[in-house]
């Protein structure tokens, strides 16, 4: 691999990193306004202190949590809506392990020399080649996810409106 290919890669895979930051804090932003949301607009001054202690971890379990027991919630008479919802928890939680890794592994560019992709080593999850097929998998799962939040926050703002009175 010359060394203007071995830049176009390292420059690909920062690339694909520092776009998955940003999609990755928008999918944040849309836990915090269904559960802004949930926990009432009167209350949102100390929601978002309440948000600002709380790790992702913690906000999607509250997200879960505020599903099944949020008298605001109206989706959950919905029972396909629960399971389209309970899927999306487990899926945000999959991705939330997914950005530490990308984020707390250690890379070798080395490997771009022999014209290998790049290396992430990860004491916990095993060493993998991170190739263009491989990141374009990341960015198709992450734009998925992306598109199914949005959905679930329009859902969860539909619902939250109040009633027609006709």
């Amino acid at each position: 691999m010359t060394e203007d290919e071995q830049d176009q890669a390292m420059n690909e895979f920062l690339a694909m990193v520092g776009h998955y930051v940003i999609v990755f804090q928008w999918l944040e932003s849309k836990v915090e306004e269904c559960l802004l949301l949930w926990w009432g607009h009167e209350n949102w001054a100390r929601s978002k202190v309440r948000l600002s202690s709380m790790t992702n971890k913690k906000k999607v379990d509250a997200l879960w949590k505020e599903f099944r027991e949020n008298p605001a919630n109206r989706g959950r008479k919905r029972p396909d809506w629960v399971a389209q919802f309970e899927k999306l928890i487990e899926r945000l939680h999959l991705e939330r392990r997914r950005r530490n890794r990308l984020l707390h592994a250690h890379y070798l560019f080395d490997f771009l020399k022999i014209g290998q992709p790049v290396l992430q080593v990860d004491p916990q999850e095993g060493n993998r080649f991170i190739g263009r097929e491989a990141q374009e998998e990341i960015r198709r799962e992450l734009g998925e996810l992306a598109f199914d939040l949005g959905f679930a926050h329009t859902q969860v703002v539909h619902d939250h409106a109040p009633p027609d009175p006709s």
